[in-house]
């Protein structure tokens, strides 16, 4: 994989990403915790942000990975005096709020303050254009987390085993891995499509044609997940 794909690759993500919230959605032996927390890291290098950390176990706060630039909650009976103080943060400057595994949330009945803290959450960071990223069990056993919560997210991603896929947009698929430590990215479609759309000057109806015959090939690949 070459350094100038996988750059242009993280550029594109961390485009997608920035000043928006994003949950990444993974298959159970999937190793996402460890993807998405290196693809956080790449852009608090790359965009200088300041980083929120969202917890809801109070070990995680022992973390070597974070950096001194490093605000940490642990969300436990504090929800409106954490707001208070995210707010006062993500007011002053724009940060990347990281939000640990929402799938960790519990039962429905124990789930419902923790789901309004996040929903404030979610429209105070769509008011001052943060950067919001965290991550959910594709098969979450909390209803309400996938029903109520995961549709208000503006971006949703799929991670699969080496893929990652944009929800409802078919051509915005990354083919990832981790070597030695390193997170390496690439476009999963073939060059060959890519190449065509440059080449060529393709008529609304062309790309119209070729968008579907691509999109039939992904769609056949997100449904036998």
């Amino acid at each position: 994989m070459s350094n100038n794909k996988h750059e242009r690759t993280l550029i594109e993500l961390l485009a997608v990403l920035g000043g928006k919230s994003s949950v990444f959605c993974y298959k159970e032996g999937v190793l996402a915790a460890n993807l998405v927390t290196m693809i956080t890291q790449e852009m608090e290098k790359g965009y200088k942000l300041p980083v929120i950390r969202i917890c809801w176990n109070e070990n995680e706060l022992d973390n070597e990975m974070l950096t001194d630039n490093t605000s940490s909650f642990y969300i436990f009976r504090n929800f409106t005096t954490a707001l208070i103080r995210i707010e006062k943060l993500i007011s002053r400057e724009k940060h990347l709020i990281m939000i640990s595994d929402i799938s960790n949330l519990g039962s429905e009945q124990n789930s419902r303050p923790y789901m309004r803290f996040l929903s404030i959450l979610l429209r105070k960071n769509k008011e001052y254009g943060s950067t919001l990223v965290t991550l959910v069990d594709k098969e979450c056993r909390n209803p309400l987390v996938k029903a109520e919560l995961v549709p208000h997210f503006r971006n949703c991603f799929i991670i699969a085993e080496g893929r990652i896929a944009k929800d409802n947009d078919r051509l915005a698929d990354i083919r990832y891995s981790i070597k030695s430590g390193k997170l390496y990215l690439e476009p999963y479609l073939p060059d060959d499509v890519n190449k065509i759309k440059e080449i060529f000057s393709l008529t609304p109806e062309e790309k119209k044609e070729l968008d579907r015959i691509v999109g039939q090939s992904l769609e056949e690949y997100r449904t036998s997940m």
